[in-house]
This record gives C-alpha cells, structure tokens and sequence, in this order.
C-alpha cells in the first residue's frame, strides 16, 4: 500500500503486520528501505509493538506464558501484532485505516491505526482496546529503524535511564537528563528512559527527522544503536522491557492494566527538515 502527499511517500504491508517498507522525504530514505522481496520484521523499515514492547522474561505476563522468540535470551520480544496481518478498513492516497483482531490469552484487542501524510509529514494515530471480559496488562510501541551515519546526532530529554542486563531486561534505573550525543556516543546503546517529555530529534542522512508522541507513545522511549550496523532505533513506547515482571523497577512507566472497553491511545509524528 503506497501513501504520498508533498515531499512524502511511503509504502505499508498491511498483510506483514502493517510494517513500514519504507518511508521517503524529497526522495530521500528517513527509514531503512527493505530490501526487495524482504518479509517483516526485520531491520529495516517500521513495525508496531503490541500487546507488549520489547522484552518479557521467559515470556511470562498475568499468569500466562508467551511464546518465546528470542531463544538466545530466553524472552518473548515485541508482542505479537508484527507477525500478523491488519485489515484495510479505508484508504486514499494520503490516509489508510487498518484494524487487526487477537485474542490470545491473556489478550483479547482490536486495534485500530491511523497513518496520514500531510504537508508538514507522517501522523499515525493507534488505540489498542481490551475486549476480554477478564482485565489484562497492555503496551504498544512503535520500532523504527532510523538512517545512521557518523554525522548522525540524537537530541531527546528524559529523567530516567535503565541499565539493561546482557539479556536486554532492566536491572536499575538511575537519573538522567536524556541524551544529546553524536554517533560515537549512540553506539552500543539498548536502553529505556523514562520521564520523556515526547520529543526527540536526529539528524541522518535524510536530513533532521523530530519523532513527536502523545498519549500513551509518550511515557517512554528506546533507544538502539548497534555497532555492527548503521541503524538508529528511537522507538515510543508505553512500558518499561519486562515492566509486569519488575513492578517496582518499571513504576515510572509500567504495562496498564485494562478492563473490557477500556483502551491505551496515542500518536505519533514525524517532520523533516
């Protein structure tokens, strides 16, 4: 499904768990293109995070077990919404509405994703609601995988930041400002940070890229730069990694706990300059 509008174009998978092929600005690349006959997940483009983001230690959640799918970790990882394909309720050339419905207990959701390219850039709007008649925790995230170069620099504010073990599971958390760094300090980096205000911005090759998310986008982010590849991940999330596992830990962002009808919502958008 290709989307344009302006400077913007963009091609979604619906049938690949609405993942983001890629993402152009004035024909530049924002995202990493998949490589061509490429299926998602995997490091490039955009997939969504839900009912969960990131990791969960042995795949254990509300009494339940995941199926793991980092085995070298021993975690389940970036919930189960990527795997699986999203319905096309209405689409024009500058908007698409998509809508995927699971249950897998302990979830029962519907859904629903909002993707809009307008003059000024990419606007996408989630609510991810809990049909189940028992409550169940909730989380979503967005994954993208950002353009890196060594002239690539990343500007966020936070208050919190969580040193992860060799497994990628939070162990503690200790005061931070956030990040203002150039490559060489982005390297090597896997953490979240909490008390985000929002708002990060980079600077790639496509050119200074500001990742804006409200609601619940907005009570955290990771942050992802590995060394063996040129790739930066600024990712919104609403939970800490392994946040029902560690409550007290993940306090600052923990998974919400959702009754029948009740629902997490938030945006996300991204401009260039």
């Amino acid at each position: 499904m290709k989307l344009q509008c302006g400077d913007w174009q963009a091609l979604i998978c619906p049938e690949q768990g609405a993942a983001f092929a890629s993402l152009q600005w004035r024909g530049r690349d924002v995202l990493v293109p998949a490589p061509e006959g490429a299926r998602h997940p995997g490091a490039y483009g955009a997939f969504w995070m839900l009912p969960w983001a990131n990791r969960l230690d042995a795949g254990r959640i509300a009494g339940h077990v995941l199926p793991i799918n980092r085995a070298a970790e021993g975690t389940a990882i970036h919930g189960l919404a990527r795997d699986l394909p999203w319905e096309v309720i209405s689409a024009a050339p500058d908007h698409a509405l998509l809508q995927q419905r699971l249950n897998v207990a302990p979830f029962d959701y519907t859904a629903q994703l909002a993707v809009t390219l307008d003059a000024q850039g990419l606007v996408m709007e989630m609510t991810l609601r809990h049909e189940g008649a028992a409550p169940a925790p909730y989380g979503m995230g967005w994954h993208p995988w950002f353009m890196r170069s060594a002239a690539t620099s990343l500007h966020l504010n936070a208050t919190q930041r969580a040193h992860h073990t060799a497994r990628g599971l939070p162990e503690s958390v200790i005061p931070c400002v956030g990040i203002t760094a150039h490559e060489a300090g982005l390297i090597g980096l896997d953490n979240f940070f909490a008390g985000w205000d929002g708002s990060a911005r980079l600077t790639t090759p496509a050119g200074t890229i500001t990742l804006s998310a409200t609601g619940d986008f907005a009570a955290g982010v990771q942050v992802y730069a590995p060394p063996a590849q040129p790739i930066l991940c600024v990712e919104p999330v609403s939970h800490m990694p392994d946040a029902p596992n560690r409550p007290a830990l993940a306090a600052a962002a923990p998974m919400r706990v959702l009754a029948r009808g009740q629902a997490l919502h938030g945006t996300i958008r991204l401009t260039a300059a």
